[in-house]
């Protein structure tokens, strides 16, 4: 609100001006917002639809913590392949090579909590029919956003469940950060995790530029333990597959689009 002056002529003169500068406070606000949702709405549905198939090096840690102590932990890496199927959805495949500092050579692999999807719906609360879900606020380099209370009648709005988190941006307008939390019992109802965070970082594919995944942290609550699981992802090129002609052998010409194992 205005200050309060003696001098009703004041009054006025310092209300209209008050009144011009919060709209125009409000417009510089909302257009660098509304300019950055687009955004993040064009970069979400590329990664969705766009995104082709590529590999990278996935090193990991999935542990057990109870009481601030860690219970059980797996060190992990491996090569991941991130393959579009016919279904249109990017299928991932870990390939370990080595757990817990040693070559793995096959055999038992059963890491206390393991997260995927990690690429392509990483921005899905910015589709452009899901930011009607969600109540979104702008600052320098950073958009936050909400659910607002009550609930909404949409089943895209119910299955988010009911996140809040923020985005960061860059000077172009590129996210480099996200985060977001769910209430406990949301996310077992809609199998999604607690927590999360992302770190981007731009790749170039196929001649394309992309924000992929350089950094996932992700955790859970669960009968009074935190399962913790964070990766890192290095190295990524565009997946190719490759095929080898045999003598008196009809080769069988390669898809287009590299189906999931």
């Amino acid at each position: 609100m205005g200050m309060r002056l003696a001098v009703l002529a004041v009054l006025v003169a310092c209300t209209a001006v008050g009144r011009g500068q919060a709209a125009g406070a409000q417009e510089s606000q909302s257009a660098p917002m509304q300019a950055g949702l687009r955004q993040l709405a064009a970069t979400a549905q590329s990664l969705q639809h766009d995104l082709p198939s590529f590999t990278c090096t996935e090193t990991g840690l999935s542990q057990v913590i109870k009481k601030k102590k860690v219970k059980a932990q797996t060190r992990f890496a491996g090569e991941l392949r991130v393959q579009r199927g016919q279904d249109g959805r990017l299928h991932e495949r870990l390939d370990v090579t080595e757990v817990n500092g040693k070559p793995y050579r096959g055999g038992r692999f059963e890491p206390p909590f393991m997260v995927e999807g990690g690429f392509d719906q990483t921005l899905d609360y910015f589709l452009p029919e899901r930011q009607v879900c969600f109540r979104f606020t702008a600052g320098s380099g950073r958009i936050d956003f909400d659910s607002p209370s009550g609930k909404i009648g949409r089943p895209l709005c119910a299955e988010a469940g009911e996140p809040r988190g923020f985005a960061l941006l860059d000077e172009a307008g590129n996210v480099t950060h996200v985060e977001r939390q769910v209430p406990t019992e949301l996310a077992r109802q809609y199998h999604i995790v607690d927590f999360s965070s992302v770190d981007f970082v731009s790749t170039e594919l196929d001649g394309k530029m992309y924000p992929l995944s350089a950094k996932v942290v992700a955790e859970v609550a669960k009968d009074g333990e935190s399962l913790h699981f964070e990766a890192a992802y290095t190295g990524c090129h565009l997946f190719k597959a490759t095929s080898t002609i045999l003598p008196d052998v009809t080769p069988v010409p390669e898809s287009e689009t590299p189906q999931h194992p």
